[in-house]
């Protein structure tokens, strides 16, 4: 195998003067953590936070409400209350703990399916008991989905619940001060304009002269096109880059001299084999070994393997693979041996010297893995498989004439290789206006109408919509009022604006053409209440390792032997359970039934293969012209005919933002004889 090595020179955050008792220490503070405690007032709404993982830079998040706690005034007029998002339940978890013990002094909260499914409460009272939790709180830690889910009115849509007006998001959004979304390079254009759109709203809520709000954005591989959107919204904001330096004076150690060895390896299983040896001595040695893999299946057959070969270390799997039960950082702790997927990006510390790593499918990836390894001041090996001969010839070259490297010139060498993730800026105000309207009308529909005609009033006074956000707005309006008028025209009754608080089934018997136009309308728009993909869950027991967990039934699928399947519940939503064996080559033949493409009675649209679920917009123009086709033989002197040939044409302008995010699927069907 073709390899070459480079050694990164040791790391060094530089400290400040300023000092903070943290852990019960009186600890040196670094650029971020001095900024957020003594420059926060000053800030603008915007803050960008780019910091390398190991900085510590999460300690500075509780910074703001912690000097207003210390410093109180009368009348509670100097509170300072922060909102801390993270992409994952185990990041809150850990964050919690850590901050709950680092800041006694302020009452810290988290808020996550987990507390909420503690009280016991359903629907509606589930959002109560989240108001409650964040009233209580100086510092509250969730993720994005609830927040998405409540933005959207998904709480209120459970029940008609007019006249709730202290319940409204914006009642939730008020308590706070600051808001921080922590790793937010994991989220995509639109979950980004999804965030940005709470920006929307918090404007259109609150009169300028109310606006207290900060947003920060924070990671150590940050996205260039967010600053992009800000310029071009006219939002002020401030960029905070981490000074690290190689020196150590007055600065404290991120990492120890890093030594890194590229291998071209088309096969990184052949790379791992071959270096069992150096494994086997780091081990002996006492030190810990992390391997991190791009595919989740190939984890899982290296701990088979690696099982034998190592049979008296302790191995374990960090992946989101896990058992309901597991404590993940107590398993880490005690592990010897840790395999892991792309969980290891973020928040875990593997307190790991020795590492063999894929470089992952990005180069934000690549960071992000890097950086979990020879944390402090202590010093470390990591291997690099790289797969391409093409990327590996490449880097050789960048690094010809440079065996010692500082950290960021490493860094700026491997970007020029690996690609970056794509972030489609442009798609972004087409998100805009479909959130927007989303919002808006289920406010109208679920909620107070003084509420819905105030936001009416301050779109159009603050001119949020224009250019693309305006024209994606006006579509989707445009789609719910021809939908309403099908309605109008089946029953030949006057339908008001919140008619999709009904059912309407008899249309089903009388009308079904028009009944089903309603139908997938509500299913398409239930999915803006989901932050990410829509994927089915199912509860997993795997025989091979006897854990119990929820997971993605499209993987189990592919991957593993169905042994049995059990209906554990029909009512209020299905549940259902697999038994899994071994392994099984690769299964791509799956079929997905979906409820979220047009359909209008031609059942082909409803079904997807494998290749197609990855070619959406392909798939949804396909639909529509198979409708089309089939309306178009329809008699056109009907009212009904001009309204579906309206609605085609509309349609079409979804493909551009049509993706797994609008996809429900319903059922996965296979060869497989238990289905």
């Amino acid at each position: 195998m073709n390899q070459f090595s480079v050694s990164i020179d040791a790391q060094y955050v530089a400290l400040t003067p300023d000092t903070e008792m943290i852990n019960g220490k009186l600890c040196y503070l670094h650029k971020v953590q001095q900024t957020m405690k003594n420059h926060y007032h000053q800030m603008p709404q915007f803050v960008i936070i780019t910091a390398p993982t190991g900085t510590g830079k999460s300690y500075a998040f509780p910074f703001p409400a912690l000097h207003a706690k210390m410093n109180p005034k009368p009348f509670d007029e100097n509170s300072v209350r922060g909102l801390i998002v993270l992409p994952t339940n185990a990041l809150i978890n850990e964050l919690t703990q850590s901050f709950t013990q680092t800041y006694p002094q302020l009452n810290i909260k988290k808020l996550s399916s987990q507390e909420l499914d503690a009280t016991q409460t359903k629907g509606f009272n589930r959002w109560k008991e989240a108001l409650h939790i964040a009233s209580q709180s100086d510092l509250l830690i969730t993720n994005p989905d609830i927040l998405n889910f409540a933005m959207h009115g998904g709480y209120h849509a459970t029940g008609n619940y007019k006249k709730q007006g202290d319940t409204e998001f914006r009642t939730f959004i008020q308590k706070f001060q600051y808001v921080i979304f922590d790793e937010y390079h994991l989220y995509d254009e639109a979950q980004i304009a999804n965030i940005l759109t709470m920006v929307k709203f918090y404007e259109l809520t609150f009169a300028p002269a109310d606006k207290a709000l900060k947003f920060f954005f924070v990671s150590a591989t940050p996205e260039p096109k967010l600053k992009n959107i800000l310029e071009q919204e006219n939002y002020p904001f401030q960029e905070i880059i981490e000074e690290i330096t190689n020196q150590p004076h007055n600065a404290r150690a991120i990492h120890g001299i890093l030594e890194t060895t590229f291998v071209h390896a088309p096969n990184v299983n052949e790379l791992i084999q071959a270096y069992i040896p150096q494994i086997q001595e780091q081990l002996k040695n006492g030190n810990k070994t992390l391997i991190i893999l791009d595919r989740l299946r190939d984890v899982q057959e290296l701990a088979q393997n690696l099982t034998t070969v190592f049979p008296h270390y302790t191995i374990y799997q960090s992946t989101g693979y896990i058992d309901k039960t597991e404590d993940h950082n107590q398993k880490i702790a005690q592990a010897h041996l840790i395999l892991a997927t792309n969980k290891a990006e973020v928040g875990v510390n593997y307190d790991v010297t020795y590492c063999i790593m894929q470089p992952g499918r990005f180069y934000q990836n690549f960071v992000q893995r890097f950086g979990r390894v020879a944390r402090g001041n202590k010093e470390g090996k990591i291997v690099v498989a790289i797969t391409k001969n093409t990327d590996f010839n490449r880097l050789e070259n960048l690094f010809q004439n440079e065996p010692t490297t500082h950290y960021y010139s490493f860094l700026e060498k491997v970007s020029k290789v690996l690609q970056p993730k794509n972030f489609y800026a442009e798609q972004v105000p087409l998100y805009w206006g479909e959130y927007l309207w989303c919002i808006v009308n289920n406010v109208r529909t679920y909620q107070e109408y003084n509420t819905f005609q105030y936001l009416n009033r301050r779109l159009t006074e603050s001119q949020t919509l224009e250019g693309k956000v305006a024209a994606r707005y006006i579509l989707m309006d445009e789609i719910n009022t021809l939908i309403r008028k099908m309605i109008q025209t089946a029953t030949g009754k006057e339908v008001s604006r919140g008619y999709l608080l009904h059912n309407y089934e008899h249309l089903q018997k009388y009308n079904p053409r028009v009944y089903q136009w309603l139908q997938w309308w509500k299913n398409y728009l239930a999915t803006y209440y989901k932050f990410r993909d829509g994927s089915v869950t199912v509860q997993v027991i795997d025989t091979t390792t006897g854990a119990q967990l929820d997971y993605s039934l499209d993987w189990i699928l592919q991957h593993r032997e169905i042994l049995s399947r059990t209906i554990i519940q029909q009512e209020p939503y299905p549940i259902e359970q697999y038994e899994i064996g071994d392994f099984i080559d690769q299964n791509k033949d799956l079929q997905y039934t979906v409820n979220t493409i047009p359909d209008a009675g031609i059942k082909g649209n409803n079904y997807l293969s494998y290749q197609e679920k990855y070619d959406l917009p392909t798939v949804w123009s396909k639909a529509i012209e198979r409708i089309y086709d089939k309306v178009s033989r329809g008699d056109s002197d009907s009212e009904l005919y001009q309204l579906q040939m309206d609605l085609l044409k509309k349609l079409e302008w979804l493909k551009t933002t049509f993706s797994l995010k609008r996809l429900n699927i319903i059922e996965i069907n296979t060869q497989n004889r238990f289905l």
